[in-house]
């Protein structure tokens, strides 16, 4: 499995491939292409991506502005899952954020208790509930953070 960064030089075909899955997994509310294309070329924005056999398995997207980071998709090919390649992704997405980050938020569906799980394990912490924040189906979304952790 490898893992890429998305950039302003990525073909649109990933892009397009990046939204199928990302629609797979969540839904109508997934993200478009142009979404991860706009993403993928802010100089704040990172679009990883796995790659297994030629196909794309697993992506996380997001963000960072001053001291904080948002992970706005996590991913994962439904027969690719169980593996470990959103955890492989979720290590890489946050040694990709700048030093200066001190927190990273995220909003996953209360239902998703996988994800929850996985988050848990890399010190996410639940700190409030967003009332029907998705739709198709209306559900509340848990906002949770993680306080890097600071030496020195």
């Amino acid at each position: 499995m490898e893992i890429i960064r998305a950039d302003k030089n990525t073909e649109r075909h990933i892009f397009e491939s990046l939204s199928v899955l990302d629609k797979l997994c969540v839904g109508a509310d997934g993200w478009s292409a142009d979404s991860f294309k706009s993403e993928a070329e802010k100089d704040n924005g990172i679009v990883l991506y796995t790659v297994e056999n030629g196909g794309i398995t697993g992506l996380i997207c997001g963000f960072f502005a001053a001291d904080e980071a948002e992970i706005t998709s996590v991913a994962v090919s439904p027969r690719h899952r169980r593996r470990g390649i959103a955890a492989k992704l979720m290590e890489e997405y946050l040694y990709k954020l700048p030093e200066a980050t001190n927190s990273i938020f995220l909003e996953v569906r209360e239902s998703n208790s996988a994800a929850i799980g996985l988050y848990e394990k890399f010190g996410f912490e639940k700190i409030s509930i967003r009332k029907k924040f998705y739709s198709f189906p209306d559900e509340n979304a848990v906002v949770m953070q993680k306080i890097m952790n600071k030496e020195g």
